[in-house]
């Protein structure tokens, strides 16, 4: 397996995004923030062409009992969702928290990360 889901979209980036936090709210997700990239590299005077947008998504209940199970398992959070442009079409892509967090070693986390990983991949399919 690989470490991302990836699907082609259609859709404008932004009404992506407007759809995929709509839809996140319903499962009581939330988007913590949206990093531009474009923008931000356009503000360190890099020029990048194409957009990608990245979405920080948490569900608070969720992060909350992983942090309970081990501290070190912040750095894997949030979930992210890319939204991004490449060759001239527009694409939504997951950062597995199955993959994400195997590395934990811990079943109970898995498990968990498995069931996240679900809902956002229906979302995903959903807003495509």
């Amino acid at each position: 397996m690989t470490f991302n889901y990836t699907v082609k979209t259609q859709k404008d980036i932004d009404v992506i995004i407007q759809e995929i936090t709509t839809k996140l709210s319903e499962i009581k997700f939330g988007v913590l923030g949206t990093l531009d990239f474009k923008e931000i590299f356009a503000k360190k005077g890099v020029d990048y062409p194409h957009q990608y947008k990245l979405l920080e998504v948490c569900n608070p209940q969720a992060a909350k009992k992983a942090l309970d199970s081990d501290p070190n398992i912040g750095l894997l959070l949030p979930c992210t969702i890319a939204v991004f442009e490449k060759d001239g079409e527009n694409h939504i892509s997951l950062a597995r928290p199955t993959e994400l967090l195997s590395v934990a070693s811990n079943k109970e986390l898995e498990l968990m990360g498995k069931e996240i990983e679900t809902k956002l991949i229906e979302i995903i399919n959903v807003v495509k």
